[in-house]
């Protein structure tokens, strides 16, 4: 795996948890074991060559043919001696030699940087779907990674711990502040009661509270046609408390804080807009993030979620 440089706080830190695998030859290899291996093909690459044919007999050898003969004789015998006294070659080096003998060992990713996180997003303690989630971090959070990499997933350090979060919500600049919505000439002040052209159908099922916000939207911003009532699946769409208002950008924003601004008088609980939530019951707090759900549909981008009393 390609590692960039450790960022400038002295030496790197390393997750106690989470190890990777390497590839690593079984054990070492010396020179020596090296050497047996290749001695045969060097004894016979370096034998000196007689003064004299070999199908001369010995009465008719010269003393340099005789003196040829006798050190060849020794230096076969001190080669054998060596070679008994290494042994058999070692089992690693005749099969790491093959490319064979390689298990995995483990090694600590380590980090490499800091990143931010470009929306609130789950920190898991695996790199799976599954997995419990440690901590939920919001949008703009400083983030240190490191070089350990699961398929769209990126090791994480949290609290001195190898976490795991997507890869994909980690940026390299922080993310500026959402802007706050800015009163406009298109929002309306007033609530209206009155039905609306379509109405009929959504409304079907739906509580005082919910047919209240559907007529109070409609009116107030006539160009949103598209409305969710009451659905399966429990809940307060089951139970006829929600409607969502299909919408996205800057109309969204406005539909948000109109059904906020007017939520005593609706019998508005809860508003969802842009992966954010807010509740009359925490209406202090603001807008609070919500983790990441996979989709613009599920992080609420494409309509506004409205509860109810």
């Amino acid at each position: 795996m390609h590692r960039t440089t450790t960022p400038s706080h002295g030496t790197a830190c390393r997750p106690r948890r989470g190890p990777r695998q390497r590839l690593a030859l079984t054990a070492g290899i010396s020179l020596a074991a090296t050497s047996a291996l290749l001695a045969p093909a060097v004894v016979a690459a370096s034998a000196t060559p007689l003064a004299a044919p070999m199908t001369a007999s010995p009465a008719e050898l010269s003393a340099a043919d005789l003196a040829a003969l006798e050190a060849r004789a020794e230096t076969a015998t001190s080669r054998s001696a060596r070679s008994a006294a290494r042994g058999a070659v070692p089992a690693a080096l005749a099969a790491g030699a093959a490319g064979e003998a390689l298990e995995a060992i483990e090694t600590e990713p380590e980090v490499i940087g800091k990143r931010y996180a470009r929306e609130a997003v789950n920190v898991r303690t695996k790199p799976d779907m599954d997995s419990k989630v440690v901590t939920v971090l919001d949008r703009g959070a400083k983030v240190t990674i490191t070089d350990a990499v699961e398929g769209e997933w990126r090791g994480v350090v949290h609290k001195g711990e190898l976490r795991w979060m997507k890869a994909d919500f980690l940026v390299k600049s922080k993310p500026k502040p959402r802007p706050k919505p800015r009163p406009t000439s298109t929002r309306p002040s007033g609530v209206s009661g009155a039905a609306c052209a379509s109405g009929s159908g959504v409304e079907s099922g739906l509580t005082s509270n919910a047919i209240a916000v559907h007529r109070a939207v409609c009116n107030a911003f006539p160009s949103v046609t598209g409305y969710g009532g009451v659905r399966g699946g429990g809940g307060n769409h089951g139970a006829g408390r929600a409607l969502d208002i299909m919408v996205s950008g800057s109309t969204g924003d406005a539909i948000a804080a109109y059904v906020r601004a007017n939520a005593a008088r609706l019998g508005v609980t809860e508003v969802i807009w842009a992966q954010r939530i807010w509740t009359t019951q925490r209406a202090s707090e603001g807008w609070r993030p919500m983790s990441d759900r996979g989709s613009a549909t599920a992080n609420h981008y494409d309509h506004v979620h409205v509860s109810v009393r």
